[in-house]
């Protein structure tokens, strides 16, 4: 049964339990019920546990049945002693009957703040943010689970990914709170390495830090990319041996065969990794694949042509990684167009327009013979 620290008294008002005032409220004899449900509901306090009230075993309630961790239960009291320590509103598990959605906090009646600890469906999130903001409210995700480091790596999870937001001075950051230690942590200028693999930038912050603070430190922050060098070559060859050891059979390598290709001779320019590329599920090297063979194969040079077509080739091969936030989805493709303009094979006109100015050259048997498998 899910644990609550906020309930209605007799009178409608709002009560909310804590370790100083259990005592005082257990002497009231009073009888609570669910803001939600409207059924009666138990005060408990025990010597393990933070006093709560909870439902009884025969609830229907659909809140009743979300379990929460400890570690959620921690996390919600400490937001809310914090936020009234900064002078603002702040109430705990409101329910907002037009949208029927329980906010784990409530600031000042228009935002919300949820606090995610477990790993659900990121659509289930995606739904809450959509009604929080049909409603008026802002929305804000703080992510509840620890970060995985190796070697000055991040390694995230897809859940975990889902709360990466991109910013014009942070680029892309997500915001974590762990109450164990009480501590803020925001990665930024997040840089993708590989599929689950980041480079980033860290600020923490201690967990009674006030809210000014944390907001001067990071409007100091600035835009910046971190540099990955890559050996496409090197890529290649992975690529090569791992769609041949484990995607042999796939649609992908079936149209492949069907133009009478090889991986191995493929343009090394067709497999590159953007820094928005952890937004698709579809490997660099598909999309951009179909890109080349559907469109830009297509042209000679000094051809011209508009951004729109090849993002309509591009959008028909893409499948994107489900978010909690909407995003511009053609970033991605943008970044694409931008790369080959760097590496002169395109030129960027203007009014989004580009001009060939070399073929992507393919690698012919000779130079190929360092990627057999």
């Amino acid at each position: 049964m899910m644990m609550m620290f906020t309930a209605k008294d007799r009178d409608g008002h709002d009560v909310v339990v804590t370790r100083g005032n259990v005592k005082r409220l257990k002497d009231r004899r009073e009888q609570y019920t669910c803001g939600c449900c409207g059924e009666r509901v138990i005060l408990k306090a025990g010597e393990i546990n933070m006093p709560h009230f909870a439902h009884l075993s025969s609830s229907r309630c659909s809140f009743a049945s979300e379990g929460e961790t400890q570690r959620h239960l921690s996390g919600k009291k400490y937001f809310l002693e914090w936020l009234i320590l900064q002078d603002r509103r702040a109430d705990l598990e409101v329910y907002l009957k037009g949208i029927q959605r329980q906010a784990d906090i409530l600031v000042d009646e228009q935002i919300v703040i949820e606090y995610q600890c477990s790993t659900v469906s990121v659509k289930e999130l995606e739904q809450r943010t959509e009604d929080y903001q049909l409603a008026g409210l802002q929305v804000h995700w703080i992510l509840g689970q620890d970060l995985r480091m190796v070697k000055g790596r991040y390694y995230l999870t897809a859940f975990q990914q889902a709360f990466i937001r991109k910013d014009a001075d942070l680029g892309y950051y997500l915001v974590q709170y762990l109450p164990e230690n009480n501590r803020w942590t925001m990665i930024y200028h997040i840089t993708m390495d590989t599929a689950n693999r980041f480079f980033a930038k860290a600020l923490t912050f201690e967990g009674r830090v006030k809210l000014e603070v944390m907001k001067q430190a990071v409007s100091h922050i600035k835009f910046a990319t971190l540099y990955v060098k890559r050996d496409l070559a090197f890529e290649r060859q992975k690529q090569c041996y791992f769609y041949t050891r484990f995607k042999k059979q796939n649609k992908f390598m079936h149209d492949v065969y069907e133009q009478g290709l090889y991986l191995q001779h493929l343009p090394l320019d067709i497999g590159v990794i953007l820094p928005t590329q952890f937004r698709a599920k579809t490997p660099a090297l598909e999309w951009q694949y179909y890109v080349w063979v559907s469109f830009l194969r297509m042209l000679d040079i000094g051809d011209s042509f508009p951004c729109a077509d090849v993002l309509q080739v591009f959008e028909k091969h893409i499948i994107w990684m489900p978010l909690i936030w909407k995003e511009e989805r053609t970033a991605l493709c943008m970044e694409y167009l931008h790369y080959l303009c760097k590496q002169g094979i395109l030129r960027a006109d203007g009014m989004g327009r580009y001009t060939v100015l070399k073929r992507m050259k393919e690698v012919v048997n000779e130079e190929a013979r360092f990627l057999d498998i």
